[in-house]
């Protein structure tokens, strides 16, 4: 029998959140990801952010397991190491019987290092469950701070093109069907997501392929999907050409426009 996502959301939120609010070292927690950027479905996650001292980390961490697993049969367990940012440690669930396709990703994280997931403009809304302190807010975005990180990503994309396409074209050359789609999808079409982001939405243009269905024109995501649909080496040499042509043109828009 299928489980209707919002009822489980609330029978996990219910089982944790009782645990995170007796803890009084964790001193904030909302949640973000989908709900807070406005586009939860019956397929999203819950991405959820707890707030405690460094050397509480993996205590709140295992308190929060402990309390998962009674109101969910834990499957799988990922705990995101190296940690993707400093000062977070972070663990994602796959639960048994859960909605198709849903997890729970839980990071912890001490207050200095909350601002860089609360900017507004890239982040959404947090959804705050609770906060002791008054401390979680939504910043807005530091744009200079932003910006000079995208010019440095601009500059290190126009220099590596060239050598992308040119590596690609001999990997095709050579008969290497594995290394030629490793680096057409590598080093040509993930910086040309990059590129299409910093023209379409700047503040998120580091966010990959996330979202590009609701952020992008859609001649635009069709043109990239052709570009993604690779059955075969001849497929990738038909179309670099093309993707060659897309990111000079963004290449030579953006730098015009800084």
């Amino acid at each position: 029998m299928s489980v209707a996502p919002q009822a489980f959301r609330e029978r996990l939120f219910a089982a944790v959140l009782p645990m995170l609010q007796a803890d009084a070292t964790v001193r904030a927690c909302w949640e973000g990801g989908s709900v807070a950027m406005g586009r939860a479905d019956e397929f999203s996650d819950i991405d959820l952010y707890v707030v405690a001292e460094m050397a509480r980390h993996q205590a709140v961490l295992d308190a929060f397991e402990a309390a998962l697993g009674q109101a969910a049969s834990i499957g799988h367990v990922w705990p995101v190491d190296p940690p993707a940012f400093a000062e977070v440690s972070q663990r994602i669930y796959l639960l048994r019987d859960a909605p198709r396709f849903f997890a729970v990703d839980c990071a912890v994280l001490t207050l200095a290092a909350t601002a860089q997931f609360l900017e507004r403009e890239r982040h959404g809304e947090p959804r705050i469950l609770f906060d002791r302190d008054r401390a979680i807010i939504a910043p807005p975005l530091d744009r200079a701070r932003h910006e000079a990180r995208l010019c440095k990503r601009l500059e290190q994309i126009r220099a590596s093109w060239p050598v992308y396409r040119t590596i690609v074209e001999k990997e095709l050359a050579r008969g290497h069907a594995l290394d030629a789609i490793g680096f057409y999808f590598g080093g040509l079409m993930r910086p040309l997501i990059e590129l299409v982001g910093m023209r379409y939405r700047p503040e998120r243009f580091d966010y990959g392929w996330r979202y590009l269905h609701a952020e992008l024109p859609v001649e635009l995501q069709r043109e990239l999907e052709a570009f993604a649909y690779v059955d075969s080496p001849a497929r990738i040499s038909a179309n670099l050409a093309a993707v060659d042509r897309l990111a000079r043109s963004l290449l030579a828009e953006l730098g015009a426009s800084r």
